[in-house]
């Protein structure tokens, strides 16, 4: 297989992050059941600061546990003040009402915001946040690495980096395929 194969993939499903604005308002983290991704939060928090993050208010099947719950004490200890960390609240199917339910709840006077989850999970996140956010944000991403190490140049080399890749490509395709009905019920 030419390896432009995997460029390619890895092209549509990583993003990187663009560097819109200087400072975020806010930060939309999905950490799930990684509490090693809050490390990377924590270090961005002191390089760059942010005046609000929100995390899932989700049970975590992994975590036995809130997601809310269990990372507010674990990045309080790391750095982040209290104050600043707010749950999503709504109702929740999966991931993607989590990241809907967050942009469409946000506070007018937060524009710039930055998307904060897995690497392979960043595109997906870029999309559903453009989707439903407001017009006037500005959406980037902050991709996090967790202990399986999975990033844009090694996905393609075990068998669980390329399950996960491929599965994002597929719900990518449907986020893709539900908001074209929408827009030809619209039109």
């Amino acid at each position: 297989m030419n390896a432009q194969y995997h460029q390619q993939i890895a092209e549509m499903v990583f993003a990187q992050r663009s560097y819109l604005f200087f400072k975020a308002d806010a930060v939309i983290y999905h950490p799930g059941h990684f509490p090693e991704l809050n490390q990377q939060i924590a270090e961005l928090y002191l390089n760059e600061g942010f005046e609000k993050i929100y995390l899932p208010n989700v049970y975590n099947k992994f975590l036995e546990a809130v997601e809310y719950d269990y990372h507010v004490a674990r990045l309080a200890e790391l750095g982040i003040p209290s104050e600043v960390i707010f749950p999503i609240e709504g109702q929740y199917q999966n991931g993607n009402d989590v990241v809907k339910s967050a942009v469409t709840n946000l506070p007018a006077n937060e524009q710039n915001i930055l998307l904060a989850g897995k690497a392979f999970f960043c595109r997906r996140f870029l999309i559903l946040a453009a989707l439903h956010g407001r017009e006037d944000c500005v959406f980037d991403v902050y991709p996090l690495i967790d202990h399986r190490d999975i990033h844009r140049n090694n996905w393609a080399l075990t068998e669980k980096g390329r399950n996960r890749v491929i599965n994002e490509m597929m719900v990518i395709q449907e986020i893709i395929n539900g908001s074209r009905r929408t827009n030809s019920v619209m039109n």
